[in-house]
């Protein structure tokens, strides 16, 4: 017969919270929804329960009973990791581990042939309950025989709990209290002003009209409890180790060698990817060189893929980039990923004539080449002075663009200069750029710029100044330090 064990993480979310604040614990604590008077309690600890503080009340009321309340809230994103955790934990003792998707912190494991490792069951209990202990959480387990069997006893029980036959469990199980089970709180009550207090009354009503006085929801847990409805255990997926590794016998240093070493490494990592429909989103290799020091380079594609050519490109640039202090003893190549889109698990690809994503492939490229900062765009900024009116970002991917204008006359390029260049000796007299004699080219402006009071104050005359070798000069005279300066040209 299946064994079948549940392990029961009591408040589960007040205990991540406690994790994250140690301090806490001698104080009433309760977990909020948000951040406001209004929020609901969702979890409240011992001692905030004895001084009148419940679940389902305000922050503001639940204050007022506890003047030295501590509450804080918990982020789902905080909740899904912290069950990954654990799951991960719970592995080492069964390799069949289910969390629960409606209660966080519940979790049924498969405890079928563990006789050959631990002398009985309750010592299997017994060590998983130590190492959830040494995680950080305090849990109750129940091995039985049936999912809601367990589950009510974990909920009910404390410590461990094993049946040795059904029998059994059916017996300890029908004298739980409602109130320990998934029971929506108005149903509760309506049970409870019926007399029906515990689970063995609760299957003793006729099982034909529960869905009709009480609800779905109380209809399943009624035919889930009765054994009319079959529930097996359904495992997460452990995930697979996203990296490669290889140690070569002598020190390598090659390029060229190194890329058909990573290779063979991708196509192995990326058809284990492929099979938890995941994409790369960022390579990273990591070496242990011969004079025993560690080097990390990340390569990063322009969107993720599981395109092995696509990162080989990459790679095969940063490699011929790389300057090594001795040889490579110890390649490990690991993957950041992120869930693959349908259209890159297809099995063929389609691409249009002009594919945008080619441009974005060249930028990574270029990054993978150069610098992770090499490809820029341009921002407009909220600015006072020309030179702060744009700054430049990284550019990611590249944007949608509509159809092109079309120009009848060929534009212009201003650049301008990061820092302004100060012009020769005798440039401080404004008449430098302001006159021109008779055969001189003209001089276009001034355009005065004047402003910038919480600074000092700015005040400044722009100029277009020709210059003999025909071409044009952008220059400022500033009025603060008398003096003229390039601030860029014109092509």
């Amino acid at each position: 017969m299946d064994r079948l064990a549940c392990v029961n993480v009591a408040a589960f979310p007040l205990q991540v919270l406690l994790q994250a604040q140690p301090a806490w614990v001698r104080f009433p604590v309760a977990v909020v929804e948000d951040d406001r008077p209004q929020a609901l309690v969702l979890c409240v600890n011992e001692r905030a329960r004895r001084l009148g503080v419940r679940v389902g009340q305000r922050y503001a009321t639940a204050l007022a009973l506890a003047k030295d309340l501590q509450a804080g809230t918990i982020a789902q994103l905080r909740i899904d990791q912290r069950v990954h955790a654990l799951v991960d934990c719970l592995r080492r003792y069964s390799p069949h581990v289910e969390p629960s998707a409606e209660t966080p912190g519940v979790f049924w494991l498969d405890a079928r042939g563990l006789n050959r490792l631990y002398p009985s069951l309750q010592d299997w209990a017994q060590a998983v309950r130590l190492a959830l202990q040494r995680a950080g959480v305090t849990a109750t387990i129940a091995v039985g025989f049936t999912r809601f069997g367990t589950y009510a006893l974990a909920k009910h029980h404390r410590g461990t709990t094993v049946c040795t036959d059904a029998v059994e469990e059916r017996a300890a199980v029908q004298r739980v209290p409602l109130g320990d089970v998934d029971l929506d709180p108005d149903v509760r009550e309506r049970l409870l002003a019926l007399g029906v207090e515990t689970v063995g009354q609760f299957l003793r009503l006729p099982g034909d009209g529960i869905r009709q006085r009480f609800g779905e929801a109380a209809h399943a847990l009624y035919q889930l409890a009765a054994g009319h409805r079959w529930a097996p255990l359904v495992p997460v997926p452990a995930d697979e180790h996203q990296a490669r590794q290889i140690h070569f016998e002598a020190s390598e240093i090659h390029a060229e060698r190194l890329l058909f070493v990573v290779k063979r490494l991708l196509d192995s990592l990326l058809a284990a990817l492929a099979r938890q429909a995941h994409a790369v989103v960022e390579l990273v290799l990591w070496m242990k060189l011969d004079d025993r020091t560690t080097r990390t380079e990340h390569v990063r594609p322009a969107a993720s893929t599981l395109d092995a050519a696509q990162l080989l490109v990459l790679v095969r640039l940063r490699l011929d980039t790389l300057r090594l202090t001795a040889g490579i003893v110890t390649l490990r190549v690991m993957a950041e990923t992120c869930p693959a889109t349908a259209h890159q698990c297809r099995l063929f690809s389609h691409h249009a004539r002009r594919d945008p994503d080619a441009a974005t492939q060249a930028f990574a490229r270029l990054r993978a080449e150069f610098h992770e900062r090499v490809v820029v765009r341009a921002r407009l900024c909220d600015a006072h002075l020309p030179a702060a009116q744009f700054a430049w970002e990284p550019l990611e991917q590249m944007p949608e663009r509509t159809a092109p204008r079309v120009e009848t006359t060929r534009p212009l390029v201003r650049r301008m200069y990061t820092n302004p260049v100060p012009l020769p000796a005798g440039s401080e007299d404004p008449v430098y750029v302001r006159r021109a004699g008779p055969l001189d080219p003209p001089r276009l402006g001034p355009y005065i710029l004047s402003g910038g009071w919480w600074g000092g104050g700015v005040r400044r005359d722009y100029y277009f100044r020709p210059t003999d070798g025909g071409a044009l000069q952008w220059v400022y005279y500033d009025h603060r330090k008398q003096r003229v300066f390039l601030q860029g040209c014109v092509e």
